[in-house]
């Protein structure tokens, strides 16, 4: 069983349905088939109908009115939950980006340098380089701007209401080698403010995310980098079996997300060019109609392809190039026969659909007690 998200015609999220009558409200006309910016499919009605959601009972906060979220943050991959009802409507993993800190230093690099070129000078622009109060390193305020993007895009089209989250903790007075978790710290604030927009948080500790994960009975894979639920969304899956206090994992669709990764457009590229000439280097666009990131169908012979656009058209070539969602290069084919189907979101994403797990009974204990803080 699949659980398909709803929108009102106005946009605000509703209740899911079941895929059958989905199906049956495309083909009668009143729904269109959409699809959120990390790859979600929905439904959007077209005539306008009640907005009431469901309330769900929630054994954690005695009948709240619950619709939740479930996030599992790590320091390079991400697990999410979401429950449409009392059932999981949706499975993911984020890859979050990398290499951050090296990019920001060939960008000091090529910076100083060009301050010892024969060249007349401008004024400084910065009276006071020091930084400001609440500076988060780039390479913490990068994943912490994709998970602020993924939740803010799963909240139009999921009604939630209540989102629990894995805090993350480091003891300074115990463990000294953990002088640069403070901007970790400042991270998490900025996350949290974000969540608090959509619903109530709750904030999970690590081991009672791993004694709900034994007490459910949950896969847990030691493989971390495995794209696959039981690495990082079955953390997120254990704290929803707890919030609902019951065993709610079903069949659902499994998705993995990843930010899109391009060359930033710089002044120059790095080295001479024949005749002590440096070409424009990176960037997005160069005037052609397509940009980098957009997704785009393609045909090369009886060969049919549809990703994300990593290449082009220059002077040296009329070619697109095609990429899947890792950023691998597929092909490149000819602008002609080259169709664009939806723009660049930032997101790129990969689905399969995972079956129903085998029955689970939990193990004879008591549960994990909660406090809610």
């Amino acid at each position: 069983m699949l659980i398909v998200p709803v929108v009102s015609k106005d946009g605000k999220p509703l209740m899911p349905t079941k895929p059958a009558k989905a199906r049956k409200m495309i083909e009668g006309g009143v729904a269109k088939k959409c699809w959120s910016k990390t790859g979600v499919f929905y439904i959007q009605m077209l005539i306008p109908v009640g907005e009431e959601v469901q309330d769900m009972f929630a054994s954690l906060t005695d009948d709240f009115v619950l619709r939740a979220l479930a996030i599992d943050p790590g320091s390079k991959y991400d697990g999410y939950a979401v429950s449409g009802g009392k059932d999981v409507a949706l499975k993911a993993m984020a890859v979050m980006p990398q290499k951050v800190n090296k990019k920001v230093t060939e960008r000091r690099q090529l910076r100083r340098s060009r301050r010892y070129r024969n060249k007349r000078r401008g004024k400084c622009r910065f009276n006071n380089r020091k930084r400001r109060e609440g500076w988060i390193a780039p390479s913490q305020l990068v994943k912490v701007q994709f998970r602020i993007k993924i939740v803010r895009d799963l909240a139009k089209i999921f009604p939630l209401n209540f989102i629990a989250v894995e805090d993350v903790r480091f003891n300074h007075y115990k463990k000294r080698w953990g002088k640069h978790f403070s901007t970790v710290e400042i991270g998490k604030t900025i996350l949290y403010e974000e969540l608090e927009r959509h619903g109530h948080v709750t904030k999970f500790a690590g081991w009672q995310t791993a004694e709900a994960r034994k007490y459910w009975g949950i896969k847990k894979s030691s493989a971390k980098d495995a794209l696959i639920p039981e690495s990082h969304a079955n953390d997120a899956l254990a704290m929803l079996n707890e919030v609902f206090g019951d065993n709610v994992d079903n069949s659902c669709t499994f998705m993995v997300w990843r930010r899109l990764e391009f060359a930033r457009r710089s002044l120059h590229r790095q080295n001479y060019k024949k005749g002590g000439i440096r070409p424009r280097f990176g960037g997005t666009t160069n005037g052609h109609h397509l940009r980098k990131g957009d997704i785009a169908y393609g045909q090369i012979g009886n060969r049919q392809l549809v990703g994300w656009v990593c290449g082009l058209p220059t002077d040296k070539t009329e070619a697109v190039a095609i990429a899947d969602a890792t950023g691998k290069r597929l092909a490149q084919c000819s602008e002609r026969k080259i169709r664009l189907l939806r723009r660049a979101t930032g997101v790129t994403w990969e689905s399969q659909y995972i079956p129903k797990p085998l029955p689970v009974t939990p193990i004879l204990q008591e549960p994990v007690q909660l406090e809610l803080f």
